[in-house]
């Protein structure tokens, strides 16, 4: 199960401050600063504690990987920033290890790993699309 410590956590090492503010564009947003990066949260729009850590862990890859983009960008550099953001979310709470540990647990299917790492499943998709992927690159 991820846990929002590990967000916390993260955040705390990295320096990253965490800032709810109502009305965000978006559930949440990573700004920078300079150096400094914030993730602002709208807890008016995250609907539950699932929801929740797929937005914060999903804002942390943003600023862990430094991974921003205008809202005004193309297509290409915020998929970029997307796909950077989603890959660190696999790379370091989602690994191959964590994930073979739900598979020999019993997990098979979707809904299953969602409720193990208990976060939604688009997030999850994302990481196993992610491994799926270096597994093709690594052959």
């Amino acid at each position: 199960m991820l846990e929002l410590w590990e967000f916390y956590d993260s955040c705390r090492s990295l320096g990253v401050d965490i800032i709810p503010f109502v009305p965000c564009p978006a559930p949440g947003a990573t700004m920078r600063d300079g150096e400094d990066y914030a993730i602002f949260l709208d807890f008016s729009k995250i609907g539950g504690i699932r929801a929740m850590k797929g937005v914060c862990f999903h804002e942390l890859g943003h600023a862990a990987t430094g991974a921003l983009h205008k809202v005004n960008s193309p297509f290409e550099t915020v998929a970029r920033s997307e796909y950077r953001a989603n890959s660190y979310l696999a790379r370091r709470f989602l690994t191959r290890e964590r994930l073979r540990q739900a598979y020999n647990d019993g997990c098979r299917e979707l809904w299953q790993l969602s409720e193990y790492f208990d976060i939604p499943e688009a997030d999850l998709q994302k990481a196993l699309d992610y491994w799926a992927n270096q597994e093709t690159m690594d052959n």
